[in-house]
């Protein structure tokens, strides 16, 4: 067994007893062992991540040496800190000798618990993603007045586009009044398989560039308490500064532990431990008993009162928020009379969203989204980030805050990892009572170029809508968008998807439900059935049962407005509607597969399922029709079907289309 790691040895301060307590633990966590120190083995093999939990620490512990009695809000930027995350909460709630060795027994443990913690309720951001928890936490800062929000990355993390979007946008989103957001980059050289790519001086050079003061120490406690109160001094006044803590990966482990590596990015995880030989065990013990001398632990797991106070300190939550989910019953009614009335859905959402105040972070489309209002009441922020977007979004919610990206579908899947890590966290967590993550999607495929043209997002989304924490809805028209956005920022916990069209569209009421039968006025059978989901789908659709019926021909228009709740008595209903003895045809504006399940749902199989292909014309109109979603692609997939249609109704599917909506329409939308 070598030496300690030869830095500068730490100085007896409530800083480093704490630093190395919450190295004794987060050690013994990932190995396995008892406590307190030194400890017995638990498990056969050591688990999780080692490496970036010492760095972190040292970091946390002079910030909150540095820092006044209120403490200040840690977010911690990679799942790799599991073992850190759950040594300082033990440190900090004062857990007992035999709930701590439980929990680590747990870990890892075949039936126990994952090795990257998740669902932990006090912790706002927990992610495999790595990058993304410097927007979370600037979004935490913007929406929480007079926090104090410190978050620490790796150096690793620093090659992220997320984090050289965060860093290079401090600007952009401002902490609140009295709140400071302070950057600390864990400098140790090692990713989790090689070299770090920006050494110490690389990212000076980087974030100096961007307008930062930098400020490095490495591993002499002196240096890195003035560093830390420097660093808290300066973000205070609102200056940018990034901290550098410069300290080596898998310290203060040693150089090597049963004869192989263990720093740089050896250290990373500890796996290749085998506690099943008694001598690498001893060789542990030996190690733990010299970073416990002089005793920070004492034999019944207790610490000194300053580790408990510097704990204290450290808040890794943010409180549960008080308001209640709210879901609001559109007013329409069961049933609702409709005329041909038209309106642009994107209007009514900026309406709503500028009404009730909500953070609107997009990607520099904010003119062409027609957010008018929310850009008048300053609500918008921009940058060409759609990952920073989604991260600032984040951490509005966390902190209490109602927040929506909005975006083109075509750059939209940029946001899917994210989306994906936070229901993770929603679903693993106890209920938080937070706002909804919300997502407008606009600029349906066929209405822009083929640049802008993507649904992919939408499908990974409503291929995860057996859980409850996501929604995602398609409203029929303006006054349908307006009524199911105000439901959706009514819920909680969710992330809440809204896809609608910029364009002038058929205005439908909409009188709730997660789906409506759409009929013309008077009728009660239909000869066919068209399902619709999508708002340009539905105008399209209505618009081939206006044009049918005069000939005698009735068809029934199904919208699928929320397909990922559609089950129950509700697919019973549908099913009802598209009964097996007539002709049925899909059409959505999402690519068709993605709704397999819910077209499963409903049956039978419809005859032709039609929907986003990628195909395009030189006009939306045109793009509409090659992708065969017009009202006469409609109505020739009726008749392929068995439908008896005129000469008149028989026309290429880029015909002209004439007006929106024949003058005299005259429906009923029922909720089904």
């Amino acid at each position: 067994m070598t030496a300690v790691h030869d830095a500068a040895a730490p100085v007896s301060s409530a800083a480093t007893d704490y630093w190395r307590a919450a190295c004794l633990l987060s050690f013994s966590h990932a190995a396995g062992l008892t406590w307190p120190p030194p400890g017995e083995p638990q498990r056969s093999r050591a688990v999780g991540h080692w490496g970036c939990n010492p760095g972190i620490a040292w970091a946390a512990a002079h910030l909150a040496q540095a820092c006044t009695d209120e403490g200040f809000l840690l977010v911690v930027g990679t799942g790799h800190a599991s073992s850190y995350t759950f040594a300082h909460q033990a440190l900090r709630s004062g857990a007992s000798l035999g709930a701590i060795s439980a929990a680590i027994r747990r870990y890892g443990a075949p039936g126990g618990d994952p090795t990257e913690l998740l669902g932990e309720p006090e912790v706002p951001y927990v992610g495999g993603e790595l990058g993304p928890a410097l927007g979370v936490s600037q979004g935490i800062a913007a929406a929480s007045p007079g926090l104090r929000v410190a978050v620490v990355v790796g150096d690793g993390e620093c090659e992220t586009p997320a984090a050289l979007a965060a860093f290079a946008h401090h600007d952009v989103l401002r902490p609140a009044h009295g709140a400071c957001w302070l950057p600390v980059v864990n400098v140790n050289g090692a990713r989790m398989g090689s070299a770090a790519r920006f050494s110490a001086a690389q990212l000076r050079g980087l974030l100096e560039g961007m307008g930062y003061t930098v400020l490095d120490s490495g591993a002499d406690a002196a240096e890195a308490g003035e560093a830390a109160r420097r660093a808290w001094e300066l973000a205070g006044s609102g200056t940018p500064v990034v901290w550098l803590s410069v300290t080596e990966k898998g310290w203060p482990a040693p150089a090597e532990v049963g004869g192989r590596p263990f720093h740089g990015h050896h250290a990373h995880k500890p796996g290749g431990l085998d506690l099943a030989d008694p001598r690498l065990v001893e060789e542990v013990r030996k190690w733990l008993d010299t970073l416990n001398h002089p005793r920070v632990v004492d034999a019944d797991g207790g610490v000194p009162a300053g580790v408990r106070r510097l704990a204290s300190r450290i808040r890794t939550h943010l409180p549960t928020s008080e308001h209640p989910s709210t879901p609001v019953t559109p007013t329409g009614g069961s049933i609702a009379a409709a005329t041909a009335l038209i309106g642009s859905p994107m209007s009514a959402v900026d309406r709503l969203l500028s009404m009730q105040s909500v953070r609107v972070l997009s990607p520099d489309e904010g003119v062409s989204n027609r957010l008018d209002q929310c850009l008048a009441a300053g609500l918008v922020t921009e940058v060409l980030a759609e990952e920073l977007c989604s991260a600032w979004a984040w951490g509005h919610v966390e902190a209490g805050r109602p927040a929506a990206v909005v975006s083109y579908e075509a750059f939209a899947p940029l946001l899917a990892t994210q989306l994906a890590q936070y229901l993770k966290l929603l679903t693993a967590r106890p209920s938080a009572g937070r706002p909804p993550l919300g997502v407008v999607l606009t600029s349906l495929g066929w209405g822009n170029s083929p640049t802008h043209q993507n649904t992919d997002l939408v499908g990974m989304l409503l291929a995860r809508c057996a859980d409850c924490q996501v929604r995602v809805v398609f409203p029929i028209g303006a006054a349908s968008a307006h009524d199911r956005l105000q439901e959706l920022l009514g819920d909680r916990d969710v992330v809440a998807a809204l896809i609608c069209s910029k364009q002038q569209l058929l205005n439908l009421p909409d009188p709730g439900g997660p789906a409506l039968g759409i009929r013309m006025h008077g009728t009660d059978v239909d000869d066919a059935t068209i399902v619709a989901v999508g708002d340009v789908a539905v105008t399209e659709a209505v618009a081939a049962m206006a044009l049918a019926e005069p000939y005698g021909l009735r068809i029934g228009v199904v919208a699928l407005v929320e397909p990922g709740r559609l089950d129950g008595p509700a697919a019973d209903t549908v099913r009802g509607a598209c009964a097996s003895d007539r002709p049925v045809v899909c059409v959505s504006w999402v690519a068709a597969h993605h709704l397999a399940s819910a077209y499963a749902a409903i049956g039978p199989g419809p005859a032709a399922w039609l929907g986003y292909r990628e195909r395009w014309g030189a006009t939306p109109w045109d793009t509409l029709a090659a992708n065969e979603l017009t009202r006469w692609a409609v109505l020739n997939k009726l008749r392929e079907a068995g439908c008896v249609l005129p000469a008149e109704l028989v026309r290429p599917a880029g015909s002209d289309p004439g007006p929106l909506i024949p003058a005299d329409l005259s429906c009923e939308v029922r909720r089904l």
